[in-house]
């Protein structure tokens, strides 16, 4: 018994160490400067309305050609090496999507579930709209 209670500080470290960390990493002003309002891609009328709550965005996604805001779809993502991730949801057939900002824009990547096993990605460019 002895043998093992002192191999008890070594395995909680061991433990505590091997622990993987937070998933996502709590908003930040810099994050919420560059992703927070509402972004148009006038090709498509696309819109998305992003805003951050505890650690999270929430991302409002509406096409003004055949839906108003109300009706858009709702997503969770997460902010992750300095872009928004949204992990994929096989239960509501939502493919793996990622966000990223540059350059006053936002790049819109989408991994079709189809071809999972490809590197390809959907791409879509997001520019900030003057409407509030």
């Amino acid at each position: 018994m002895m043998t093992y209670i002192k191999h008890i500080p070594v395995l909680i470290f061991l433990l505590l160490t091997a622990a993987p960390g937070q998933a996502q990493s709590p908003s930040t002003p810099q994050a919420e400067k560059l992703f927070k309002g509402i972004w148009v891609d006038k090709k498509t009328t696309r819109h998305l309305e992003i805003s951050f709550e505890n650690g999270y965005a929430t991302i409002i996604d509406w096409t003004s050609k055949l839906q108003k805001r109300e009706s858009g779809d709702i997503y969770k993502a997460f902010l992750r090496n300095g872009k928004l991730v949204m992990p994929e949801d096989t239960e509501f057939h939502a493919p793996y999507s990622e966000i990223i900002s540059k350059n006053n824009t936002l790049i819109y990547l989408t991994k079709p579930i189809i071809t999972k096993k490809t590197s390809r990605w959907d791409k879509q460019i997001f520019t900030r709209s003057s409407k509030l």
